[in-house]
């Protein structure tokens, strides 16, 4: 079973290549070690998944804060496969390469963005 989990990443791998193969890697590696952070959190504390009793305050807002980052995380990685990386989800224009450069999970443009805040 391992033989053909190897081979689908491979194959993503080489698919991505062509079109950003650092930042899939980049993004992938985050990816990795918030799913690490998450499972040796859980296990140290003895916390399942979903929120329970014993569990701080802090210890929430952390798990919060790096499944939230996850998400986004996915969410990136969905739009590098789909080809779409790159684009704003709102409007579709381009994020400029030092917005994605800072942070290759982002999703909206400047202007998007601005606008999503001042609604919130």
């Amino acid at each position: 079973m391992s033989m053909s989990i190897h081979r689908t990443v491979s194959a993503v791998d080489t698919r991505v290549d062509t079109s950003g193969s650092g930042v899939w890697h980049r993004l992938h590696s985050e990816r990795e070690n918030i799913c690490e952070t998450l499972l040796k959190d859980c296990h140290l504390t003895g916390v399942s998944l979903p929120s329970t009793e014993g569990e701080t305050r802090a210890e929430t807002w952390h798990r919060a804060l790096l499944e939230a980052r996850l998400r986004k995380v996915d969410d990136a990685l969905d739009r590098l496969m789909s080809g779409s990386y790159g684009n704003c989800t709102q409007c579709g224009r381009w994020i400029q390469d030092n917005k994605l450069d800072f942070d290759p999970a982002i999703a909206f443009c400047l202007s998007c963005w601005e606008r999503l805040q001042t609604q919130h």
